[in-house]
């Protein structure tokens, strides 16, 4: 038997998803899954794809809490490594060939974190909302790209420098100029998106405390 409180009623017992936070969370994950099957989250470039999965993560962190944004994160994480087996970038063509479980770690770990950045930069803004959101989508997104290609660096930089046959310091710059070409449109594009849908849906109700 639990135990009643002072009224003689069940204390109501804590879960982990509410059920408004799993509908998010599913709704999201299936475009997340959508867009990692058909490819169209991917925009591939010249050594890595450009993406537009961390998308729906933001949104699910700005409408549903860090939990939700995780869970959505770790759906980005799987298909972005399904496609690094399937069609890798450059990069992560090496990632792969190397050790399979670093290529894992570089793709999963780095978009399950952009649920907990996105609901904490959104925590503590207090700025208009609308820039709360905006900025929260371009840091949130910029933070994306410097934990991935950091990621990349730090667990295969010093193999891929010698593979390439190169100096270190190259590979670093290469990130560098990757980070600005890929990250920096790209947040400004999640910037774009996701204000106005974020925006629309807080209007709705769908806004973490």
């Amino acid at each position: 038997m639990g135990k009643q409180n002072a009224a003689g009623t069940m204390p109501a017992q804590r879960t982990f998803l509410s059920i408004r936070q799993l509908t998010v969370a599913g709704f999201l994950s299936a475009i997340t899954i959508f867009l990692g099957l058909t490819g169209y989250g991917f925009i591939p470039l010249v050594i890595m794809n450009a993406t537009i999965l961390h998308i729906p993560t933001i949104i699910g962190s700005l409408t549903a809490g860090r939990k939700v944004g995780m869970i959505v994160g770790f759906m980005f994480g799987i298909f972005s490594f399904i496609r690094s087996l399937q069609a890798p970038s450059a990069l992560l063509l090496f990632a792969v060939q190397y050790n399979v479980v670093a290529d894992a770690f570089i793709c999963i770990i780095p978009r399950i974190l952009i649920g907990v950045i996105a609901f904490e930069i959104y925590r503590h803004l207090k700025i208009r909302e609308v820039w709360r959101i905006a900025i929260t989508a371009v840091l949130t997104t910029v933070c994306h790209t410097i934990l991935f290609l950091g990621s990349f660096t730090a667990i295969v930089g010093v193999p891929y420098a010698e593979a390439q046959g190169i100096p270190f310091m190259n590979v670093i710059n290469i990130m560098l100029g990757i980070t600005a070409v890929n990250g920096i449109p790209e947040a400004i594009v999640s910037g774009l998106i996701i204000t106005p849908i974020v925006m629309a849906l807080h209007r709705a109700g769908l806004k973490v405390a």
